[in-house]
């Protein structure tokens, strides 16, 4: 297991970029939705600590992600953090996704190593393709 840290801000009046980034060889990973940001990760400051099936937050990647954005990407903006959340995930020694069709009417994305809350609207939409009508 291991554990995963988000925030996501309140609205931004002029985000200056839309996309899904990835910094820090993916352990850093921050989008927007609509106008907030959503930024998380981080687990690679305290892999120990994050290594558990326990959900909560920790101080140390609290601080590392919201000096990450007030210093690299909004410096010298006002940003609120709205809310914090984390999640466990399953990880293992591939990173990439499985997506297949198993019957009529399932359809699955599994195993994105980690790259959920990054990778997880784009794995869903491959998943939903396949159960298209032919």
């Amino acid at each position: 297991p291991a554990r995963n840290q988000v925030l996501i801000t309140g609205p931004i009046s002029s985000l200056p970029w839309q996309g899904t980034f990835h910094v820090d060889k993916g352990y850093i990973y921050f989008r927007n939705v609509g106008n907030r940001l959503l930024l998380g990760g981080a687990r690679n400051i305290d892999p120990e600590g994050e290594t558990t099936a326990e959900f909560g937050h920790s101080e140390s990647i609290q601080t590392y992600l919201t000096d990450f954005l007030q210093q690299k990407l909004l410096p010298n903006s006002q940003v609120s953090i709205e809310n914090w959340w984390s999640g466990i995930m399953g990880v293992g020694p591939t990173k990439r996704a499985i997506v297949k069709q198993i019957s009529d009417r399932i359809s699955l994305a599994v195993r994105l190593g980690g790259m959920g809350v990054a990778l997880g609207s784009k794995i869903a939409e491959e998943a939903a393709i396949l159960l298209r009508p032919q």
